[in-house]
């Protein structure tokens, strides 16, 4: 039964470069203000007050790091974490978070997709990736919430194929999930280039933050007009150097399209190694 009280919001988060979150800055420079001790972390340790969450059933996690050929459902009931990044301190690669997974959830959550029209298969192997464990290990820190229920997480997969229609399609259909109250995050980067030392933000990331923002923010836009501007993103010229390829950019539109097109909030935004984008938006559920 959907209240007010269950009803939850859909969000996204830029989720740092690899495990940088974990690390500290005197140790790892080039990684500054997505390190231990930045604004960024910092906000993200807060995000259940600064966002004013409600107490959530499940977490279900669109992560910019889990891609196949069809849309597949995370049904671990005690996923490990999968290390997807390399070239890190080898502390990175012990960091925990036992969380467990939701399996009964997830598979109802793939026959919801399948009577939408969408295929979806299941994997009961995959651990939780780092699109996952490196932002939530930083909002749930301790794998639990409050009145002692267990926070459980589980994944939906994108497509390999990137289409953006496809996956609007796949966030659509979970619309019904955030009445149940499942909150739903998209996980990637609202750039992806890559990123190098420095403070000078050029020209064109400049651009892009200014459509990003017209696209997911301005309120005057319909639902239809705004999905249109995410069919046609291809048509703004700065895409192509914020993202190459778009996988980081998909489950932010994915967000957009569960929560019905309705115009976002941008909880934070921030420049970090001159052209990465970090922000985080919420998305309200009427």
């Amino acid at each position: 039964m959907r209240t007010m009280e269950t009803t939850q919001p859909v969000i996204f988060l830029s989720h740092g470069a690899g495990p940088s979150y974990y690390m500290s800055k005197s140790d790892n420079p080039i990684f500054a203000g997505l390190d231990k001790d930045s604004k960024a972390a910092d906000f993200l340790r807060n995000l259940k007050s600064n966002a004013k969450l409600k107490l959530p059933r499940a977490v279900l996690v669109l992560s910019a790091h889990w891609e196949e050929p069809v849309c597949t459902v995370n049904t671990a009931t005690n996923p490990s974490l999968y290390y997807d990044y390399g070239g890190f301190p080898q502390e990175m690669y012990k960091l925990q978070w036992p969380v467990p997974g939701a399996p009964e959830i997830a598979r109802k959550v793939k026959d919801l997709l399948q009577s939408k029209g969408i295929r979806c298969n299941e994997n009961n192997k995959r651990g939780l990736d780092h699109g996952v464990f490196v932002p939530l290990k930083l909002v749930f820190p301790e794998a639990n919430i409050p009145v002692q229920r267990i926070l459980t997480v589980f994944q939906v997969s994108l497509l390999k194929n990137l289409k953006m229609s496809d996956h609007l399609a796949i966030g659509e259909a979970l619309t019904d999930l955030t009445k149940e109250g499942i909150l739903i995050i998209g996980s990637g980067f609202a750039t992806h280039n890559g990123g190098r030392p420095g403070n000078q933000v050029p020209d064109w990331a400049l651009q892009f933050r200014k459509w990003l923002h017209d696209v997911f923010t301005n309120p005057n836009y319909t639902a239809d007009e705004r999905k249109n501007k995410l069919l046609s993103y291809s048509s703004e010229p700065s895409f192509s150097l914020a993202h190459m390829p778009c996988e980081h950019f998909l489950p932010l539109a994915m967000t957009c399209a569960t929560a019905g097109y309705v115009a976002g909030k941008i909880l934070y935004s921030e420049f970090v190694m001159q052209s990465l984008l970090n922000e985080h938006y919420i998305f309200p559920v009427s």
